[in-house]
């Protein structure tokens, strides 16, 4: 009777390798065409160059944008527009504190009615006061964000002839 060898000891190691390989690498690149046709995803192929263009654009545009938020707070500071911008994001923060201490007034006399259903709109008017005081705290931290930076718009004002 014959002796059978298993077809692995017909093949050399590498071949095998490099047929399973290549298997693996078809099958990778008909998924990644079927997830960019069905579903729109991005080639990172695509996604690598446009973080590469992203990166160099932003290392040489760095001196330019230093210079371009000098000028802003030279224009700002010397308009007198720095200290406008402040009073109008102080002015903007007191009335949304005052609005969100109105609103949280009118919940607390919604929650304490008998009826469940003006208690359910006090519980609505509590939460959207907290937002409220919440966003209120936005435009401040806006100005100093401006302010860092460089674009002077706190640094402008001289706080102690406030007082």
């Amino acid at each position: 009777m014959d002796e059978q060898t298993p077809k692995s000891a017909q093949r050399p190691i590498s071949d095998r390798f490099h047929q399973l390989t290549d298997d693996s690498t078809e099958k990778y690149h008909a998924l990644k065409r079927l997830m960019v046709e069905t579903c729109g995803v991005v080639s990172t192929r695509f996604i690598r160059g446009t973080v590469g263009i992203v990166a160099t654009t932003a290392a040489f545009s760095v001196p330019v944008a230093a210079q371009a938020t000098q000028e802003a707070s030279d224009v700002m500071c010397s308009s007198g527009l720095g200290p406008v911008v402040t009073l109008a994001f102080g002015m903007i923060t007191i009335g949304m504190f005052l609005l969100a201490a109105f609103r949280g007034a009118m919940a607390w006399l919604k929650m304490g009615s008998a009826r469940s259903d003006k208690k359910k709109e006090g519980r609505d008017a509590a939460r959207g006061a907290v937002i409220t005081f919440c966003g209120a705290w936005f435009f401040p931290l806006f100005a100093v964000v401006l302010d860092k930076a460089g674009v002077s718009t706190l640094s402008c004002v001289n706080f102690a002839n406030i007082m």
